[in-house]
């Protein structure tokens, strides 16, 4: 076990006080203030009443605080991106209260999109995926609300904007304060590397030899205020190093930049965005409520940025237009930054950054007292390795290998579960082995039914590619074709839409079973047939469903409620 670092130490400390405040306020046994409204987003109606479904189940367990809680939907048409669900919200808000926003403090989280790179949250929402820490286990919610609990009180009315798939650690002593007119945002100290897919912050002179001075000394771990508040000249969005160098972004004497996570921004603020909406809509294209919004911020900032095509995800003919609007409503508006010198900055939006951090990552688990074994009744003895179980309940003589997650799980006696996998939600009949390397997750629908997600740890969800170079995508671990042909499968059978480009996420490969039990054993079938094993028949692969059948068809009740049964 290596040694926790100064700075790592202490944000263990100033979390542990956090959670344990948090736990008792949602208890009613302290009061503090808290926030007005809190809202979530939503990708679409269906995923918003999901939403809605698991919060009014939070309420009544007394998990989140009593207070106004919405979930918005993005409108149906063309994706708008964060920024576009940011806008949209602010206009559903003024709709529902009016002046009352003028005294109101908010928290808005993104939680839109369908997680495809974490699949085991893609029904559920990322907002809700679990962690191995507090009692009954926090979800991403309840941690968000923890680490934020001193907000409400050092801020004056206004909008607070986080993403649903991270988690910041910091010490709040010092100028931790969001009351300054225009945007304040946290800033990290992180690597110039890190800054490469981060956006960065480029202080004015007096807050960058503030910076040096504290950072060169390295008292960060010491000072009695690690959060002081600075002012900023201009917003990077993932720069290349060459750049943050020439735009002075590089704090002096250290190889550090402020890089960004999250964001306040005043009533007035508010106003201006409402009027950019009213003024855009309907909004056509992504707009980015980091890259889009931030860019456009103090006094150095130029349109440039509105024709920099590098780090969008799709580009359509409005996007220059939408952000030059961005650009022109936001234009002059301050951007100060709450540095906080001792802070750390999680994100957990893929299969390998939730192994790495639940499994592996000592200064995550330690800073965040995850254990290894969070809610969990077993008869086995589990107590070594470098795994992490949540809200399991596992018969005797049990195995786990290493790097490998489980979690809403039944396993019964003798099984064997491999290493460097993620098994969710699953029925582990006895005696039966997993293979290494997997990502398995069974989920409810209509009719009763039972679908068996699995794939490969390494397959990438995303990742796609033409019908004719489909040898560039794998399942199951092995090149696609290979494991095609070893199933017995066809192109044109798994991808109904051969005009599209062919991803394991648009792919119809999961198999249909009655029970949970047969949903497993088929899974690990399909595996073994893909990967060749010696012996290994190919399973029945008919009547089979993709990602878009399963959150069309997913039947959320049960979910919760096989989760619940298992507390």
């Amino acid at each position: 076990v290596t040694m926790a670092t100064p700075v790592s130490q202490r944000l263990q400390a100033c979390t542990a006080d956090k959670l344990e405040r948090y736990d008792k306020f949602r208890k009613g046994e302290i009061t503090l203030p808290f926030w007005d409204v809190i809202v979530l987003t939503a990708t679409d109606e269906a995923q918003a009443q999901s939403y809605r479904l698991q919060l009014e189940q939070k309420q009544a367990a007394n998990e989140i605080p009593a207070t106004k809680y919405h979930v918005f939907p993005d409108p149906a048409g063309p994706k708008i991106g964060n920024g576009g669900a940011t806008l949209y919200a602010l206009q559903a808000l003024e709709q529902l209260y009016g002046s009352q926003l003028d005294q109101d403090k908010v928290l808005l989280i993104h939680a839109g999109g369908y997680s495809k790179r974490l699949p085991n949250v893609s029904v559920i929402g990322k907002i809700f995926a679990t962690l191995p820490l507090g009692e009954p286990l926090y979800q991403m919610l309840e941690a968000k609300l923890a680490m934020y609990l001193d907000f409400p009180s050092r801020m004056s009315p206004g909008v607070f904007v986080t993403c649903a798939d991270d988690i910041e650690l910091f010490d709040g002593a010092g100028e931790l304060t969001f009351t300054k007119t225009g945007f304040t945002a946290l800033g990290h100290p992180s690597s110039v590397e890190i800054g490469t897919t981060h956006g960065v912050f480029v202080l004015s002179e007096t807050s960058r030899a503030a910076a040096a001075q504290r950072l060169a000394q390295d008292q960060s771990a010491t000072s009695a205020s690690p959060c002081s508040l600075g002012s900023c000249v201009k917003f990077l969005h993932k720069p290349s190093v060459a750049r943050m160098h020439e735009q002075a972004a590089v704090i002096p004497n250290t190889d550090l930049v402020y890089t960004d996570s999250a964001y306040y921004f005043d009533r007035t603020t508010s106003l201006k965005l409402l009027d950019l909406y009213r003024a855009m809509q309907p909004i056509t294209c992504e707009i980015d409520a980091y890259g889009d919004f931030l860019q456009a911020l103090g006094p150095e900032a130029t349109e440039e940025y509105t024709r920099n095509n590098a780090n969008v995800i799709a580009v359509e003919d409005t996007l220059e237009q939408a952000r030059r609007q961005v650009f022109e409503a936001l234009k002059g508006t301050p951007l100060h930054v709450v540095l906080c010198d001792v802070s750390q900055f999680y994100h957990i939006g893929t299969v390998s950054e939730y192994k790495h951090h639940f499994c592996r990552d000592e200064a995550f688990r330690r800073e965040l007292q995850c254990q290894r074994l969070a809610a969990v009744t077993t008869a086995s003895s589990l107590d070594s390795g470098a795994f992490c179980l949540l809200q399991s309940n596992v018969g005797a003589n049990v195995m786990v290998g290493d790097d490998t997650i489980v979690e809403y799980c039944g396993i019964g006696e003798g099984a064997k579960i491999g290493s460097a996998s993620v098994v969710s939600c699953a029925q582990v009949p006895a005696g039966l082995e997993l293979p290494d390397s997997i990502f398995l997750h069974i989920t409810m629908i209509d009719d009763d039914a039972f679908v068996a997600v699995v794939v490969g740890a390494k397959d990438g969800f995303k990742t796609a590619a033409t019908l004719d170079k489909l040898d560039t995508l794998t399942y199951c671990d092995v090149p696609l074709t290979t494991a095609f042909e070893r199933l017995g499968l066809v192109p044109n059978q798994v991808w109904k839409d051969t005009s599209a480009k062919a991803s394991l996420w648009g792919a119809c490969l999961f198999t249909v079973h009655r029970s949970m039990e047969a949903a497993v054993q088929g899974a690990v079938a399909v595996v073994q047939c893909a990967r060749g094993v010696k012996g290994a028949t190919p399973p029945p692969m008919q009547d089979l469903v993709g990602f878009a059948d399963i959150l069309a068809r997913k039947n959320l009740t049960r979910v919760l409620a096989q989760r619940q049964a298992l507390r």
